[in-house]
C-alpha cells in the first residue's frame, strides 16, 4: 500500500501487520527497524560509528533495515536473509532495496545463519509471521549459535511482542537470552505492541547509551534514535519461561496475550 505522502507499506496476508516500510528521501520510520540501529552504542564508551563491520538481517523483508544501515554506517557488508523470494522481488521492485553491500539469501534464517562463514557486529532477528515469532528463531540452542556469529563486541536485537500490561512475552525472551549472554535490555517502541530486546556479547549497562551519544554528532538520525531510544528503556525481571529446542512454547503464550488482552479490552 502506499500513502498520500508516497510511503510504501509492505503487508502481506496474515494480517495487519507493517513488514517494511519505504519513505523516499526519509530514514525514520518511528517503528522497531529503527532502533536496531542503536544496538552496538549499549557497548561500554567510547563506541563509534566506525566499529560496525558487518551486520547479519534474519527477516529482511522488503529491505527497511538495510537501507537505513546502509545511510547510516555506509557500504558495510550486510547479509540479508529472507525465507520468501516473492518477498525480495516485491523490496526490489517497490522498496529501493539496491543497496551494492546488500548480500540477499534465500533461506531459512536459522540454517542460513547457523552456515555462514561470517562474525556480526550486530545480528538483527525480525523473521515475525505476526504476531508469532518463529519457535526455532527463539531458543538458547539458536542463541548460542548466534552469540557463535557475533564479534567480541556484538549485540543482538530481536522485535519481540507484548499487549501495554503483559509483557509476558518479552520476559520469557530476557530469561532465554540471559542464558547465553550476560546482559540484555529492552527497548520500547512507541505507539506499538513491540519491543526490541538486545544483548550483548559483553557484559553492559542500559545507561551507555546516553554515555555513548558525544559518538554520534556527526549523525542527527542516529543521534535523535539513540537519544530517544535511551527514554524508551524499559526495566523488567526475566521470567521463569526458558525456551529450548526441545520447549518452545511461544505459539501458546503468544495465544495467551491475545486473548487476555481481548478479554480485558475489547469483550464486556
Amino acid at each position: 500500500t502506499e500513502d498520500e505522502v508516497g510511503c510504501r507499506y509492505l503487508l502481506l496476508n496474515e494480517g495487519r501487520g507493517i513488514h517494511s516500510m519505504y519513505c523516499p528521501g526519509r530514514l525514520r520510520t518511528l517503528g522497531p527497524w529503527d532502533f536496531f540501529l542503536v544496538a552496538p552504542y549499549l557497548n561500554a564508551p567510547p563506541y563509534s560509528p566506525d566499529r560496525v563491520t558487518r551486520v547479519a538481517l534474519v527477516g529482511l523483508a522488503a529491505g527497511t533495515m538495510a537501507r537505513q544501515f546502509t545511510s547510516v554506517y555506509g557500504p558495510i557488508p550486510i547479509d540479508g536473509i529472507e525465507i520468501d523470494a516473492e518477498i525480495v522481488r516485491v523490496g526490489q521492485e517497490y522498496f529501493g532495496m539496491h543497496q551494492p553491500n546488500l548480500n540477499v539469501i534465500i533461506a531459512d534464517g536459522r540454517f542460513a545463519l547457523t552456515r555462514s562463514p561470517h562474525r556480526y557486529t550486530i545480528i538483527g532477528i525480525d523473521a515475525y509471521r505476526l504476531p508469532y515469532i518463529p519457535p526455532h528463531l527463539t531458543t538458547v540452542e539458536f542463541f548460542q549459535q548466534v552469540r557463535g556469529h557475533l564479534t567480541d563486541d556484538g549485540v543482538l536485537a530481536i522485535n519481540v511482542g507484548h499487549t501495554p500490561d503483559d509483557y509476558r512475552l518479552v520476559e520469557a525472551m530476557l530469561a532465554t537470552l540471559l542464558e547465553v549472554f550476560p546482559s540484555a535490555h529492552v527497548i520500547d517502541v512507541p505507539q506499538s505492541f513491540n519491543a526490541v530486546v538486545f544483548a550483548t556479547v559483553q557484559p553492559t549497562n542500559a545507561g551507555n547509551l546516553l554515555l555513548n551519544l558525544p559518538q554520534l554528532e556527526d549523525n542527527d538520525f542516529l543521534y535523535q534514535t539513540t537519544l530517544q531510544a535511551a527514554a524508551r528503556l524499559h526495566f523488567l525481571t526475566p521470567g521463569s519461561l526458558v525456551f529450548t529446542d526441545d520447549r518452545a512454547s511461544i505459539e501458546l503464550l503468544t495465544n495467551a496475550l491475545i486473548l487476555d488482552y481481548i478479554q480485558e479490552r475489547i469483550l464486556p
